[in-house]
């Protein structure tokens, strides 16, 4: 299975997460619910939550980039921006 590489940045703060899985769209164990406490200061256990029932959907493709992809999410008027990246076969 691949190797994805995402990467989560909520209000000037950035987590890095890492896993194997069949493809990247499914998996939001591996970047939003094994988020650890104070890797995103300003995501709270609440809008953790928030987050968490809006973490599924589509990504769109990253322009002229192969294998990676983007979604923004809205939580609590922030801007949570997930990039995934291919980053092994």
């Amino acid at each position: 299975m691949p190797l994805y590489t995402y990467v989560v940045s909520y209000k000037g703060a950035t987590h890095i997460a890492q896993g194997s899985h069949s493809n990247y769209r499914g998996f939001i164990s591996t970047w939003c619910s094994n988020i650890p406490s104070g890797a995103l200061p300003a995501l709270t256990p609440a809008l953790m939550k928030e987050l968490a029932l809006k973490a599924y959907g589509e990504f769109t493709p990253v322009s002229n980039i192969k294998n990676a992809w983007r979604k923004s999410i809205d939580v609590d008027g922030g801007e949570c921006v997930v990039v995934v990246v291919q980053t092994q076969q």
